[in-house]
C-alpha cells in the first residue's frame, strides 16, 4: 500500500515568495533566490532541485522549480515542476499571498505511473516575534496511477486536498534555523500525515552556500479501493547542499 500511495501523497509546498538583492537566508520563506540543490536520504534516494525567482514588477514576484529524483536501489523516479506567483497585499497581518501550480510524474515504481496535478494558495502570517515566521498552505489535488503491472494498464483517478503550515524560527544572526512543518494530506486512495523538521546551516560568510539536515515521519493509511491495507509509518533522514545565485 505504501509502494503506492507515497508517490501519490508526495505533494509538499517549498519556499514560494520572491525577493531581489538581498543575502538569501532561507529561514525566511518570503524571500526565494535562484537556487541549485542537491539533496540525499536515508531510503537510497538522490534528488537535484533547480529553482529561478525573479519579479515581473513591483509587488508581483514568480518561481519556477524543477526537481528529478531517483531511487538508486530500486530505481523508482519522480520528476516535479512547479510555478508560484506572489502578491503583496501590504496587510500587517497577512503581507503577502500566493498561488502555484504543481505537477509530478513518479515512474518505474513497481509497475506503476502516477501524474498529479495540484492548485493551491499560500500565505504569510506574521507573529509578534520577529524571528517566527507562520505560512499557512492549502491545495487541490487532482491526477491518475496507471497499473501497468495489471496487463489492461488499468487507471484510477485521484482527488482530494492537502493542507500544511511552515514554521520558520531564525535562530541567530548568522543564519541559523529550524523550521517545522506539519502536512495533511486526504484524497480518495488515501490519507498521509507528514511532520517535517529541518535544521539549516550556512556554510559561507556571503549566505550563498547552505546545508540543511531533515526528519521526516510520515503516516499513510489507505482509504477507498485501499482501505483493506491498514497504516503504515516511516522515519527517514536527508541531507542537503544549496548553493543561491
Amino acid at each position: 500500500m505504501k509502494a503506492l500511495l507515497v508517490p501519490v501523497l508526495a505533494l509538499t509546498c517549498g519556499n514560494v515568495f520572491a525577493e531581489e538583492d538581498l543575502t538569501p537566508d532561507p529561514s525566511d520563506l518570503t524571500q526565494v533566490n535562484s537556487f541549485a540543490n542537491v539533496v540525499a536520504d536515508s531510503e537510497d534516494t538522490m534528488k537535484v532541485i533547480v529553482g529561478v525567482a525573479g519579479q515581473y514588477s513591483e509587488g508581483n514576484s514568480f518561481m519556477g522549480l524543477i526537481d528529478h529524483g531517483v531511487n538508486t536501489k530500486t530505481g523508482a523516479q519522480n520528476s516535479r515542476v512547479r510555478y508560484f506567483q506572489v502578491f503583496d497585499v501590504e496587510t500587517s497581518i497577512m503581507p503577502q499571498i500566493g498561488g502555484s501550480i504543481d505537477y509530478m510524474k513518479g515512474w518505474k515504481h513497481k509497475g506503476m505511473e502516477t501524474n498529479i496535478v495540484a492548485l493551491g494558495g499560500i500565505a504569510k502570517i506574521t507573529t509578534p516575534w520577529d524571528n517566527v515566521s507562520i505560512y499557512p498552505n492549502a491545495a487541490l489535488v487532482t491526477g491518475d496511477i496507471t497499473h501497468k503491472t495489471s496487463g489492461t494498464g488499468m487507471k484510477q483517478s485521484i482527488d482530494g486536498y492537502q493542507a500544511n503550515i511552515f514554521g520558520s524560527i531564525a535562530l541567530s544572526e548568522d543564519g541559523n534555523y529550524i523550521m517545522l512543518q506539519p502536512q495533511w494530506m486526504d484524497t480518495n486512495v488515501g490519507s498521509k500525515l507528514e511532520v517535517r523538521t529541518s535544521y539549516g546551516h550556512p556554510l559561507t560568510s556571503d549566505g550563498k552556500t547552505w546545508v540543511d539536515f531533515n526528519h521526516i515521519y510520515t503516516k499513510v493509511e489507505g482509504s477507498g479501493p485501499l482501505k483493506n491495507f491498514g497504516a503504515e509509518t516511516d522515519n527517514k533522514f536527508e541531507i542537503g547542499l544549496s548553493y543561491y545565485f
